[in-house]
């Protein structure tokens, strides 16, 4: 078993079904791996498009979805779809594959530093080096898929790719459970809401992640908030009810802000850093 093969091992035991990508020499022998798996390569129009379809293959399934690019060019392509990962907290894995490792640090043409490009995008980025290969992509999907979930990036060397496999590792460990606070933060809330005189909810991104709409509005309904939702909240919660005050940035917003400034409570669910209301 070569590194490829113990790459696409570890992909299909954590729920992979593709990998979305173009052909290129450093990718040929992930592709060649996929080839005796049950993980599809899927051939698309450009890098971008592959990880446009693997942010969106992680965000609404919660598996990881992966693209693969080629050095340079190719991985520069990735970076759009991978933002939109990162906006989105879509849990997705971008594969450059890079030259083999005694040229990394020449200078070569289309070689830029991968790391460097893709820190800003992903929560983080990790080297593949002929020892530590499955524990890389154990630790990719761990962290692609802990709340806030969101895009990892891993550079793959060609030489790396083809060696022998050093590891033997089994699936990834499943991300760690969050503490359950509910009833606390159910007794804050109950408590604020008593000296409240113009509550207001907000609904957004990581609301979005969750099986509970039904219940919150059962709470809305119950004691007669309005609410509002973020760009990425929309649609989650019917827009057409009575409740309902709109979308934060979009028609109305000067309308929409002076009202949420007169909030003397806000009930923000499932807000993440990331949204900017205004």
């Amino acid at each position: 078993m070569n590194n490829s093969d113990l790459i696409v091992r570890t992909l299909a035991q954590a729920g992979v079904r593709w990998v979305f990508g173009i052909p290129s020499g450093p990718v040929l022998p992930l592709i060649e791996a996929l080839r005796a798996s049950p993980v599809e390569f899927v051939l698309t129009a450009t890098e971008t498009s592959a990880a446009f379809m693997a942010s969106t293959v992680g965000y609404l399934t919660g598996v990881p979805g992966v693209c693969a690019s080629t050095v340079g060019p190719g991985a520069t392509n990735l970076t759009t779809g991978v933002g939109c990962a990162w906006l989105d907290r879509a849990p997705a894995l971008a594969i450059t594959c890079n030259v083999a490792t005694p040229w990394l640090e020449r200078r070569i043409q289309m070689r830029i530093d991968h790391h460097k490009l893709f820190e800003p995008l992903t929560k983080a980025s990790l080297a593949c080096r002929h020892a530590n290969v499955g524990e890389m992509f154990a630790r990719a999907i761990s962290i692609a898929t802990q709340e806030p979930p969101g895009p990892v990036h891993l550079e793959l060397p060609e030489d790396v790719a083809q060696a022998a496999a050093l590891e033997n590792r089994g699936a990834p460990t499943a991300p760690a459970r969050l503490a359950d606070l509910s009833n606390e933060v159910a007794e804050a809330i109950s408590n604020t809401l008593m000296s409240a005189t113009r509550p207001l909810l907000i609904a957004g991104l990581s609301f979005t992640r969750n099986q509970s709409a039904e219940s919150l509005l059962e709470f809305i309904e119950r004691q007669n908030i309005p609410f509002v939702t973020t760009l990425h909240g929309k649609g989650f919660l019917p827009e057409n009810h009575p409740n309902s005050a709109g979308v934060i940035g979009r028609a109305r917003r000067s309308d929409l802000k002076n009202f949420t400034d007169q909030a003397d409570l806000i009930i923000a669910i499932g807000y993440d850093p990331i949204e900017i209301n205004y």
